[in-house]
């Protein structure tokens, strides 16, 4: 019985724990590619539009090799090619980091300010198809650099015998250190595939000053120490 509500009493410290840092979480950005919508000029109608270097989609900018006109694609929920078929993680939109032919180091970037002295999460979605013998390669890699550093590594291996884009999403944490912050998203993917899925780009922050004072953690202590207390004066004796 005491061990039952200790294990209890433990799980509820850990809960307050965690709302202490989560309990301020706000979303400070978020965009899944779903504007301006595609009219098709990337493929003689057939669903995707193609955005050089230095172009802008939404909130993002196009990052690539200079003078490329397709660094980037903007592909339809219904695109299909080669019997496979290409739809967003939600909604009716996503990008291709490896654009339509360029195929190089490119994706796409964005500053979010007023980050700093907070805790910030970007999670975002990579999709992938295993195309072993045509354009699209078996896997998707896509890296994540802030303020310009690599930061993270996301490999979407999935879908493997599925003839449909598998989404699969990751996350990112880390404390901002500068008001300013670059969120810079790049296809790692080799040159030979031509299919990189990215979607639905989401950063929360948490501020990390906003945590109990030191005499509310004591007094929440003490009252746990006082139930486990009271739940050990009621154990039965042993005979």
């Amino acid at each position: 019985m005491l061990r039952s509500r200790l294990t209890i009493l433990a799980g509820a410290m850990t809960a307050l724990c965690a709302l202490a840092t989560s309990a301020n979480a706000a979303v400070v950005f978020s965009n899944g590619f779903e504007t301006p919508v595609v009219v098709g000029s990337g493929n003689t109608g057939n669903g995707y539009d193609n955005y050089g270097t230095g172009a802008s989609i939404g909130p993002w900018t196009v990052v690539g090799p200079p003078g490329a006109t397709d660094a980037v694609s903007v592909v339809k929920t219904t695109f299909t090619q080669n019997g496979i078929s290409f739809p967003a993680q939600s909604g009716n939109q996503w990008a291709d980091l490896a654009g339509q032919a360029s195929n190089g180091l490119e994706g796409v970037e964005t500053t979010v300010t007023g980050l700093a002295g907070q805790l910030y999460t970007v999670s975002f979605w990579v999709g992938n198809v295993v195309d072993p013998r045509g354009v699209f390669g078996t896997t998707t890699t896509v890296n994540l650099y802030i303020n310009n550093q690599f930061a993270y590594q996301a490999v979407n291996s999935q879908g493997a015998g599925q003839s449909t884009q598998v989404w699969q999403q990751f996350s990112y944490q880390a404390l901002a250190t500068t008001n300013a912050t670059i969120f810079k998203f790049l296809s790692g993917d080799p040159s030979d595939d031509y299919s990189s899925g990215f979607d639905n780009v989401v950063i929360t922050t948490a501020d990390v000053t906003q945590v109990p004072e030191p005499a509310t953690w004591s007094m929440l202590l003490l009252g746990l120490l006082g139930m486990g207390f009271s739940a050990a004066r009621r154990l039965p004796k042993s005979r």
